[in-house]
Order: C-alpha cells, then sequence, then structure tokens
C-alpha cells in the first residue's frame, strides 16, 4: 500500500512539474518584438510563452538557429519547435500589433537560474537578457527608473493652462531670435541596461543639423558608471536633437540643462518604455508634451502602409488619399476644437506653437511621401541583354495633378511655407528634404538654375505657379543650395591643391571666386530673412578664406579627442606610404554594395599602385560572417576593417557623417585630404589623383 501511495505521489509530482508555469517571468532586459508571458518546464522541453510585437502589418522573424544560453556556462539549448508561427519565415502582425506563440527549447539544466534568449548574428539590442526562473508583478517603482525631480507627460497634464486665449502665428518668429548660438548641457540617465549591452551603449552620439547650411553636427558622449552620458551641445536654433542607439529625439533650447530619464529597452511600438525629463526650462515640460499631444491632434496613423495602400489602388486611390491628408491639414489649422486642446494645456505661447508645427509638419511630410512614391512609378526598371539596369519611361503612368493637391493648402502658405519654426520640429530633416525637394518648389529651382532643366533663354520658364518666393522656406533653399555650391568647389580646390601650401593657379582662383561672388550677390537679392542672409555671407567668408589660401580653419584631424587619433592610428598606420580611400559601409545599404560592385574593375586594375581601398564597416549591425560572406561571393577586394559600434560612433563624429556609403580621401602620410569625397570615380580619375598626391 505504501509503494502504491509513493508511486501515486511521485507521478503526481511530476505532473505537478510538468504542467507548472512561471507566469510573468523576471527578465533584465526586452527588445521590442519579443515578450516572455510564461515559462514552463518538462523533462523534455523547455517551453517560453510568447506575444510577439510589432507595428500592424508589419513582421518579425523568428530564427531556427535561436538558443537559450546559460548566463553563467554560456552552454546553449537549441530551439526544436515552435506552436502558431514558422521559423524563418516573417509573420505578420494583425491590427492589435501583437501575436502569441509557444517556443520549445531543449530542458534547461538543473543549475540554470538566469538564462538569455539568443539569435545568432542579430545585434545585441534585440536579444532578450537576464531571464529569470521566478514570476515578477511587473510593477517597478518609478523611483528607480525616472529621477525624484524629474516629470513625465501625465504630470504637466495636472498643471493649469496658460495662455488661453492663443492663436497660432507663426510671424513671431520672423525676425529669427529664438535663434541664439548658445551652448546647451544634455543628460542622458539609462536605466535597465545589463552588462552585456553596456559595451553597445558605450559611446553615444548626439546628432543635430544647422539647417542654414545643412552643416550636420555628430558629438559622442561616453557612458559613466552610474549609466550616465553627457553631452555639450552648440546650438544655433532650439532643435530636437536625436540621440543614438537608444533613438530618441530631445527637445534642446541653448543655455538649458536637461536630464532626461530613459530605458535601453523598447516597447512594440520601438519607443522606449518610461521616459521623464527635468530642466531648467520649458524644454522638459515640450519633451513630455508634444509626443502625447500630438496623437491627440492626429487621430489616424498616416504611416507607410497607408501611403503604400494608396499607391496600390493608382492615380485615383491616390488622390483620393491626398485630400484626405489635405482636410485634415486644413482641420487642424480650422478647427477651435484642435485649438482647444493646445489652448488647455500648460504650454508657453512658443511651446503651444512649437506642436502646432509638428503636427502640421507631419501631415506634410506624409503628403510629400505619397507624391513621391506615386511619382517613382513613372518609370520601369529594365534587365538589359548583358545583366544591366536601365529605367524606362511607363507610357500608362498618369501624372499627379499638382495645382489641385497644393492649391487649397496655398490658402494657408503663411502658416505653412513661411514658418521658420519648422527648423525647431521634431522631424524637420526628414520634412525639409521632403518639402524643398518635391513638387511645390520644383517651379524656383528650375528658375535658379535653368541650366539644370534644359531651359535656355529662349524656352519660355515656368511661371510662378505657388509663388513661394519670400517665404521663409524658399530662403531657406536657396541658403543651402549656396552652401553646397561652396561646399563643391572648396572640395574641388582641395583636391587640386598637391600639398599643404601650393595655391590655385591666380587666374582660375579669381574666376571662380568672381563667379560665386556674383551667385552670393543674386541669392542675397532673393531672401527675405537677414538671418539666413546672413549664413550665405558667412559661407561665402569662408570659401574665399579657403579659397585664397589664408584658410584659418583648423586640419579635422586637430579636433579630434586622444582616443579618436588612437583609433585614426589604428585604422591607418599600416597603410601609411599609400593613397587611401575609405568607404565607410553595411550589409543592410543597397547603395553601398552596388557602389562597392561598381568599383570592382578599378580595384583591380591598380592593385599594384599605391592606392588601397579600405572597407569600414559596423561588426554590431554588418556581422562580419555576413558581410565576409557577400564580399566573397561578389569579389571585392581591398582591405576589409571591421569595428566595434562604439568605434564607429567615433568615426560617425570625426568624419560627420550619419548615412552611409560615406568615403574619404586619405593622403600617404595618415591626413586626411578630403573627408567628404566622390569615391566611385572612373580609372582616369583615380590614376590622376595617384599622380596628384
Amino acid at each position: 500500500m505504501k509503494r502504491i501511495l509513493l508511486f501515486l505521489f511521485v507521478v503526481f509530482s511530476l505532473s505537478t512539474v510538468a504542467k507548472q508555469k512561471i507566469k510573468n517571468p523576471e527578465v533584465e532586459y526586452t527588445p521590442a518584438w519579443i515578450e516572455i508571458q510564461a515559462i514552463e518546464q518538462t523533462k523534455d522541453a523547455t517551453i517560453l510563452h510568447c506575444t510577439l510585437h510589432n507595428l500592424p502589418n508589419y513582421g518579425v522573424r523568428i530564427d531556427a538557429k535561436t538558443v537559450l544560453q546559460d548566463a553563467q556556462s554560456n552552454k546553449s539549448f537549441r530551439l526544436l519547435r515552435t506552436d502558431s508561427v514558422k521559423t524563418n519565415e516573417l509573420i505578420w502582425m494583425p491590427q492589435s500589433g501583437s501575436k502569441s506563440c509557444v517556443l520549445y527549447f531543449e530542458p534547461l539544466s538543473k543549475n540554470v537560474k538566469l538564462f538569455n534568449m539568443i539569435e545568432p548574428g542579430t545585434p545585441p539590442y534585440e536579444q532578450t537578457y537576464g531571464i529569470q526562473l521566478k514570476s515578477t508583478n511587473n510593477k517597478q517603482t518609478k523611483s528607480t527608473l525616472i529621477g525624484n525631480r524629474a516629470k513625465t507627460a501625465d504630470d504637466y497634464l495636472k498643471l493649469p493652462s496658460k495662455n488661453s486665449d492663443w492663436t497660432f502665428d507663426p510671424s513671431r518668429y520672423k525676425d529669427l531670435d529664438f535663434c541664439k548660438s548658445q551652448p546647451a548641457t544634455l543628460r542622458i540617465h539609462v536605466a535597465h541596461l545589463p552588462n552585456v549591452l553596456k559595451k553597445y551603449f558605450a559611446i553615444m552620439r548626439a546628432q543635430f543639423q544647422n539647417q542654414f547650411n545643412t552643416k550636420e553636427n555628430i558629438i559622442p558622449g561616453e557612458l559613466n558608471k552610474d549609466n550616465c552620458v553627457e553631452f555639450q551641445i552648440p546650438l544655433n536654433a532650439p532643435q530636437f536633437v536625436l540621440i543614438m542607439p537608444i533613438m530618441e529625439y530631445v527637445y534642446v533650447q541653448g543655455g538649458d540643462t536637461l536630464d532626461l530619464y530613459t530605458t535601453a529597452e523598447r516597447n512594440s511600438h520601438r519607443q522606449v518604455r518610461y521616459k521623464s525629463f527635468y530642466s531648467n526650462s520649458e524644454s522638459a515640460m515640450i519633451n513630455s508634451l508634444i509626443p502625447v499631444l500630438m496623437k491627440k491632434l492626429i487621430d489616424k496613423e498616416y504611416d507607410s502602409h497607408f501611403i503604400e495602400g494608396a499607391v496600390k489602388q493608382g492615380n485615383e486611390g491616390v488622390k483620393n488619399a491626398l485630400k484626405e491628408l489635405s482636410d485634415k491639414t486644413i482641420e487642424l489649422i480650422e478647427s477651435d476644437k484642435m485649438h482647444q486642446i493646445i489652448r488647455n494645456t500648460p504650454l508657453s505661447i512658443y511651446g503651444k506653437d512649437l506642436l502646432m508645427t509638428c503636427t502640421l509638419c507631419q501631415y506634410l511630410t506624409t503628403i510629400e511621401d505619397m507624391m513621391m512614391n506615386y511619382n517613382a512609378n513613372r518609370y520601369i526598371k529594365m534587365t538589359k541583354a548583358d545583366g544591366s539596369m536601365e529605367w524606362k519611361q511607363d507610357s500608362t503612368f498618369i501624372p499627379l495633378d499638382n495645382e489641385s493637391i497644393y492649391r487649397p493648402l496655398l490658402k494657408y502658405k503663411s502658416l505653412l511655407y513661411d514658418n521658420p519654426l519648422v527648423i525647431s520640429e521634431s522631424q524637420q530633416r526628414i520634412f525639409l528634404n521632403r518639402t524643398l525637394y518635391g513638387p511645390l518648389f520644383l517651379d524656383i529651382r528650375m528658375r535658379l538654375h535653368p541650366e539644370q532643366y534644359d531651359l535656355s533663354k529662349d524656352i519660355k520658364k515656368p511661371s510662378e505657379e505657388f509663388n513661394m518666393e519670400g517665404t521663409f522656406m524658399n530662403d531657406l533653399y536657396i541658403s543651402q543650395t549656396a552652401a553646397s555650391r561652396y561646399n563643391d568647389l572648396i572640395n574641388n580646390y582641395q583636391l587640386e591643391k598637391c600639398d599643404s601650401t601650393r595655391l590655385l593657379s591666380e587666374e582660375m582662383n579669381s574666376a571662380r571666386l568672381l563667379t560665386e561672388e556674383m551667385n552670393t550677390t543674386n541669392d542675397l537679392m532673393k531672401m527675405h530673412y537677414p538671418k539666413v542672409a546672413y549664413s550665405v555671407m558667412d559661407g561665402y567668408r569662408n570659401m574665399v578664406k579657403t579659397t585664397e589660401g589664408n584658410n584659418t580653419t583648423k586640419d579635422i584631424t586637430e579636433t579630434w579627442t586622444p582616443a579618436q587619433k588612437a583609433l585614426w592610428d589604428k585604422l591607418t598606420s599600416q597603410y601609411h606610404g599609400n593613397l587611401m580611400l575609405i568607404d565607410f559601409w553595411g550589409i543592410p545599404c543597397g547603395p553601398c554594395r552596388q557602389g562597392m560592385l561598381n568599383m570592382r574593375k578599378n580595384v583591380e586594375e591598380l592593385k599594384n599602385e599605391k592606392i588601397k581601398f579600405l572597407y569600414v564597416c559596423n561588426e554590431t549591425d554588418s556581422p562580419r560572417d555576413k558581410a565576409e560572406k557577400w564580399m566573397s561571393e561578389s569579389k571585392i577586394n581591398g582591405e576589409h576593417i571591421y569595428v566595434t559600434q562604439s568605434e564607429w560612433t567615433l568615426l560617425q563624429a570625426m568624419f560627420n557623417f550619419t548615412a552611409i556609403p560615406r568615403t574619404a580621401l586619405i593622403g600617404r602620410d595618415g591626413k586626411i585630404i578630403q573627408y567628404k569625397f566622390d569615391v566611385y570615380l572612373n580609372i582616369g580619375n583615380l590614376k590622376e589623383l595617384l599622380n596628384k598626391f
């Protein structure tokens, strides 16, 4: 009888263990795409009950090589099978943005207390770390996540409203007095940062632009022992600064000291899970409230799927979608309900104007994006007999009627396009790129640069269809165009020097300067905003200093920190004595790969010359095995160099780049000849460089 009872007890115990679930297990770090709801341990498997997350209609993928890894011994336990989803296939999210699944792994060893879920070849921030075999109520006290002095959006929304008679008026900023060249201090405090990720976050970067001359600024910051990074940011205007790798836009005002308390973890919408702000100005409130209030003002998500869906419906579908966006823009401007939402906030008049600007720019960007996507169908990609590609115009393509799209919006031109606050809004770089180079300003470009559009003096030039001259956006376009022209001239000048002391011939120098002086005068005559005009004059003065040989600008390497100089020496010292072309690239970057393919013939032809082609990539985003596989299959010769995430961030700051491909020309002594260089040249150009340098 005792034996029977003992047997039944054992059977009951085993069945209890088999059915026992650890609900809501404690996890140190979870990426946005997956959430572990429960862990079940049986004699045959370790079972993870998970929820997958992404935006609606977006996909996630579970690699069949995913493993559970003992955090102490690094021993791995294979993925056996899955329920509800398939491995190595995109799993599309429903409208809820979530989908349940079950993952079966090999049973964990008895001594495993803490483990990670690792997908080989995936960046560290996409892995799950510190999974414990115990439950948690998941109720972290805010004091551990945010500063005691800091406030969230909920805190600010409880404050009494200000300026209840507010109306949107961008003319308040016509003198651009809000643009002051002042430094600001920004501190980022990062919670929920596991030790394994500290290396990835070791050096963070703040990036922002001076939109008058499109100069990009990258400032690196080192993570200290308290998981805090401090940036000193020399602002030329109040604006949103992008912080990487936490991928957060942070509003900063000149003269401000701003603290952001955040977390390395992200939610299903790729936003940080917790954040709060503290500052000695209004910037803390602006950071907290604007994202929340924009969601109230934009009641529908106009994302890439909205655009793609409209484009698939053809001309009629796009027309309807554009009308919807135009109507929403006008409703935001005209509706007292919308205005009342903004009036009832504790924001200052400036803060309210900025909120309105950010929201309007969201609509305008979507309009331009949709038109750009639709117009891309004007041409059909054709494969020629030799395997090369060419583009042919589609005779069935129906062009958009720009008049019908823009005319309703131009009633509010003074609010939308004559608004200096656009340089302070959260997505300024995208908004300005899309708008300034979209159909609305094409007319101006054609009149400013008739030679680029085959418009001779004998051909009638376009009319002032939308009459955008005199607006702030038009002034900004002219200043950016002038800056581009000066940069091109200086770049050409640098390549015409044999060494640091030789000047251009006096005749050539004088002729070019005279031409640029005339162009500058014409630019200034078209401008209405004195501060923007000043930026053009300032660019002209710098160009003159350089081309006259009186360049007082420091060599770029002189501004580098000891760590940056050490990194540069590590990368290039072994190649001294050769001209170097350094190409910053990455596997996910299509233009990078295409450019490298285009250069193969030149690299092969110059293999015995004193020139080295250095291909540098970030091994976090471009794992070495994947990069080497592609380069081997594609026969990409040259020097293959891999750097860590922190080293890549330092290089971005050293060469002021965020987008790739980016190339630089380096002299035989390791000094930079040109830090932004068109590497994809023909063999004749490359041989000429070899002779010169």
